[in-house]
């Protein structure tokens, strides 16, 4: 096999896209994993001083969690997009491109994490502030949120799915 056969099978359209789904869920999956052991570390010792609030624990932990779901979501659809047997290059480019915005800005869980960290111990001292804490959580998620956003478009307008 001649060098030119091995950069005409790289460069196909379905080798691009399986590259760009790969790249979304890694990318998006570190920076969520990442991010939930920072905020449930925290979360963990509060629960154990104060098991009745389990519930807003729970939620302030799980929220760098979404990046994950983000990416696996764009993977999923350029799966499904390779399955259709219609994946041409110009595709696989999108696909990669979609996957590579959907995983980096996934990376921002990690950040999320952090904030998510520092709200689960602001709740241990004071419960009632449940809503305001969150609020700063949620305030990391928006350019995950966007980039997924972004990412769906690309593929849709590309006809990948």
């Amino acid at each position: 096999m001649d060098l030119s056969a091995v950069l005409d099978y790289l460069v196909s359209g379905n080798v691009l896209a399986a590259f760009g789904a790969a790249a979304g869920m890694i990318l998006a999956g570190f920076g969520s994993a990442k991010g939930l052991s920072m905020s449930g570390s925290t979360a963990a010792a509060l629960t154990a001083e104060q098991e009745k609030n389990f519930g807003p624990i729970l939620i302030l932990e799980a929220l760098p969690q979404t990046q994950c779901i983000y990416g696996f979501v764009i993977a999923f659809l350029i799966a499904s997009g390779m399955m259709g047997g219609d994946m041409t290059v110009e595709k696989g480019f999108l696909s990669l491109a979609a996957g590579l915005t959907v995983g980096l800005t996934g990376l921002t869980a990690v950040l999320q994490g952090s904030v998510a960290s520092a709200a689960v111990g602001a709740f241990g001292k004071n419960n009632n502030i449940t809503s305001k804490v969150i609020m700063y959580v949620v305030m990391v998620e928006i350019s995950a949120l966007l980039g997924f956003i972004i990412s769906i478009l690309i593929l849709q307008s590309g006809g990948v799915f």
